[in-house]
């Protein structure tokens, strides 16, 4: 996916991270490692719960993806990495939800309709996607 779209935003709500990433905000390491550290300080029930049926700990997650509304998209990397489920997580860690797709399918899911996400809004998914590249500087 990355190769084909690089890191950018779906209907100008849904931020695809990279490695490198041009900003510290889109970059999978260390939206990874702030995650980590936010989630393992927490006590949050459910989230641990979904993260030990696969082995894994807050420590483990990998931040992919987020939203203009600060939701999470974390891979859990259990068993292969191009089939490791996606936790979203929503601002807050209020609410939850587990696919166990790749990313690509969940992108494409989300996009057309096949896969809702209950707390991402309606006006998310339109008749016909776009995608918009970063464009802006590359910190360094």
């Amino acid at each position: 996916m990355l190769e084909l779209y690089g890191p950018g935003c779906f209907n100008d709500f849904l931020w695809i991270n990279e490695d490198g990433g041009p900003t510290a905000w889109l970059d999978i390491q260390a939206c990874s490692r702030e995650a980590s550290e936010m989630l393992s300080r927490k006590k949050i029930t459910d989230i641990r719960s979904v993260l030990a049926g696969f082995g894994a700990v807050p420590a483990d997650v990998i931040q992919w993806g987020s939203t203009d509304n600060a939701d999470s998209l974390f891979w859990i990397p259990a068993g292969a990495p191009d089939k490791w489920p996606t936790l979203i997580v929503e601002a807050g860690q209020l609410r939850l939800q587990l696919i166990e797709k790749p990313s690509p399918e969940v992108v494409l899911g989300l996009l057309d309709g096949t896969l809702h996400c209950p707390f991402f809004p309606p006006e998310f998914r339109e008749p016909v996607p776009t995608f918009q590249r970063w464009q802006g500087e590359r910190e360094e």
